[in-house]
């Protein structure tokens, strides 16, 4: 007989996450003093937190970042709006699913990064290219978690609606539109992480104006600026950790039951 694993709490989750982020701090504090990589590739991890500690009193930097989550979040939003009204119509109409499946998983493997020059050539390399190819890739975990969720939808409650004479869309707006919330909300987070990461590589890959990446990508062109291309790495990954942990509470609140049912 196999021994059942209780879940882990939440607490016990985050305290294994930062014993996890101090082995990798210290293990690069030993490659650097140590110097089994030179401290001009791999600096030591105090140094890096340390600039990445004095670079929170920087203003021009901050300024740099809250264009980066501007742009993350007009672009986030943009794709949710797109994405969710497609979902209920796909995931609700099988003849428009089946009559858009075709151009869907045409589209769906083109990876966004590779949009990016695409995108500059035509936008440019301002916010407007940056918001296009994060809303496009906001839009494909969103869908598709919509159009599963909307699948996954208990027959007997739509039917039981049905028999008390509710309509179709009524059954839409009580019943299923509920259900798939918890599918919709690990899209967005889901969504959420990879508009980020676009936000960031774009700005590095233009290479000038403001942000997050763009801050990188200047200090890479520095001889001696590895300690802040890893401190605005540092930065970065604390971003998206904020961010998810952000959306994962507003997730909680909004839909208890998700939590308890994942426990049980």
């Amino acid at each position: 007989m196999s021994a059942v694993t209780a879940p882990l709490t939440r607490p016990r989750r985050a305290l294994l996450g930062l014993v996890g982020v101090l082995v990798v701090l210290a293990a690069g504090e030993v490659a650097g003093r140590a110097g089994i990589v030179q401290q001009a590739y791999l600096p030591p991890s105090s140094e890096v937190v340390a600039r990445a500690t004095e670079l929170a009193g920087d203003q021009l930097f901050l300024e740099g970042v809250g264009t980066t989550l501007s742009v993350w979040a007009y672009g986030v939003l943009l794709g949710c709006a797109m994405a969710v009204p497609l979902g209920v119509l796909f995931g609700s109409v099988p003849k428009v699913d089946a009559a858009a499946r075709a151009v869907v998983e045409f589209l769906r493997p083109i990876p966004s990064v590779a949009l990016i020059p695409l995108a500059a050539l035509l936008l440019g390399t301002g916010s407007e290219m940056q918001v296009t190819v994060i809303a496009y890739a906001c839009v494909w975990p969103v869908l598709f978690n919509t159009v599963y969720g909307l699948g996954d939808v208990d027959p007997v409650a739509k039917d039981t609606l049905r028999a008390f004479g509710f309509g179709r869309l009524q059954v839409l707006w009580r019943v299923s539109l509920p259900a798939t919330a918890p599918f919709l909300a690990a899209g967005v987070r889901i969504s959420a992480a990879v508009a980020l990461i676009l936000a960031v590589a774009s700005e590095i890959l233009s290479g000038f104006g403001e942000g997050l990446g763009t801050f990188i990508a200047q200090a890479s062109q520095i001889p001696d600026g590895t300690t802040d291309v890893l401190a605005g790495t540092l930065w970065a990954g604390v971003l998206g950790l904020g961010i998810n942990a952000l959306l994962g509470w507003g997730e909680r609140r909004l839909m208890p039951w998700v939590g308890a049912r994942r426990g049980a």
